[in-house]
């Protein structure tokens, strides 16, 4: 009787630890959405700059093709600036993707197991230092991008005052 008594009390001991557990993991999944809702806004503003952007480099290209541009290295950088928004654009989907997944997550939390729950706790973690690396390097080429630009538009300006002078 005693054993019985001790395996009972162990077990008890045991559901209560787990459902502990399970309450800690879900706790951390809550603030783990909350970073997710805050990164995922994040997001959204840098696609709209991003979308500024690309629509900004557009019309600079197209003002350029209608010019007879002298220093070639100004077609290079706006090469190199069209395959750098290309490859944002790319990032910028994969990480709608992630936080689509995210969402589709915090739906079905509930129903994971406890290892489950802290595999996919600790992948959302390494998602969101991925999201913030990226973003941080998106936004650097992007002011590099808009500085080149300006840079770009003072050489255009110059030249257009030079063939002023020389008429």
């Amino acid at each position: 009787m005693k054993k019985v008594c001790i395996l009972l009390f162990a077990t008890a001991l045991m559901l209560v630890g787990c459902d502990n557990k399970k309450k800690d993991l879900t706790a951390q999944s809550e603030t783990l959405m909350k970073e997710s809702d805050s990164i995922e806004a994040s997001h959204q503003k840098f696609e709209e700059i991003h979308k500024e952007m690309m629509t900004e480099h557009e019309k600079f290209t197209e003002r350029l093709k209608g010019m007879e541009v002298q220093d070639s290295t100004l077609l290079g950088d706006l090469a190199k600036h069209e395959v750098i928004l290309k490859s944002h654009d790319a990032i910028i989907e994969s990480h709608a993707d992630l936080i689509a997944g995210h969402k589709q997550l915090k739906a079905d939390f509930d129903q994971l197991s406890e290892v489950e729950m802290e595999a996919q706790l600790k992948q959302i973690e390494e998602d969101h230092d991925r999201l913030m690396k990226e973003h941080a390097t998106m936004e650097e080429e992007h002011e590099m991008m808009m500085k080149e630009h300006q840079d770009i538009k003072e050489i255009m300006t110059e030249g257009m005052e030079t063939d002023s002078d020389m008429e």
